[in-house]
């Protein structure tokens, strides 16, 4: 199965405050059709923690055309585009009901050891050869390194908790989207909807630890969590105004 595709109306919980659907509903999403689909070709986290490793996700880039709003259905596909040494890719595209494309997004993933955490490379678990492998651009660049800004001001701390974790029992990536959209000021956000943004996972937390979260809102919007002098991921926004 060369790719992955899901059909679903947009709930009332995946919704904003103004009845768009929310980039961390979609991450939610992707997550989970990547899962599905990684296990159709004998790769998913069922098939990987047998042998005591696990995929993490490292970095996204999405481009949102048009956020569906309450009600709406939506068709969202996904598939894998094979592998570098370290990083494996996987694009997907949403479109409404009249097949237009709303969203676009590449992600890098990696594999690690469940236990010690170190980096494995792909070619060693999965050969040489991805079982699958759709070379099909949703966007044709991998997700970008992010370079924090030089001035940054702090904003909050947040505390890994209980309903932060995900399965592997580090802070779920989608938690650090809600996490650094609640670290702006909401006059900032009120109005705006997102445009197009950047993800780096850099290193986990796990519960009881504390994360920092620094702001910088000009000329794009970035938010980077810290501990310590640490970094456990940065998120670059592009912003316009809704309407």
């Amino acid at each position: 199965m060369k790719s992955y595709r899901e059909i679903f109306s947009v709930k009332s919980y995946e919704t904003d405050h103004n009845g768009l659907f929310k980039p961390f509903s979609f991450l939610n999403h992707a997550q989970e059709m990547a899962n599905i689909h990684a296990h159709t070709l004998g790769f998913g986290y069922d098939n990987l923690i047998s042998t005591g490793v696990v995929w993490v996700l490292s970095r996204f880039h999405i481009k949102f055309q048009r956020l569906p709003v309450w009600k709406e259905e939506v068709s969202m596909e996904t598939w894998h585009k094979g592998s570098d040494r370290l990083f494996g890719f996987r694009d997907f595209l949403a479109h409404d009901s009249g097949n237009n494309e709303i969203i676009s997004a590449t992600s890098s993933w990696l594999i690690i050891d469940y236990k010690t955490r170190r980096l494995q490379k792909i070619e060693s678990i999965l050969g040489t050869s991805f079982k699958g492998e759709n070379q099909k651009d949703a966007i044709q660049e991998p997700a970008e390194r992010l370079t924090s800004p030089k001035e940054m001001t702090f904003s909050r701390t947040r505390v890994v908790s209980l309903s932060d974790l995900d399965i592997n029992g580090h802070t779920n990536n989608a938690r650090y989207f809600e996490w650094a959209i609640d670290s702006l000021p909401f006059e900032l956000t009120k109005e705006m909807t997102i445009r197009e943004m950047w993800l780096n996972f850099n290193n986990e937390s796990l519960p009881g630890e504390s994360v920092d979260l620094y702001t910088s809102v000009d000329p794009d919007i970035f938010i980077e969590g810290k501990r310590g002098d640490t970094s456990i991921f940065q998120l670059k926004i592009k912003g316009q105004p809704i309407g």
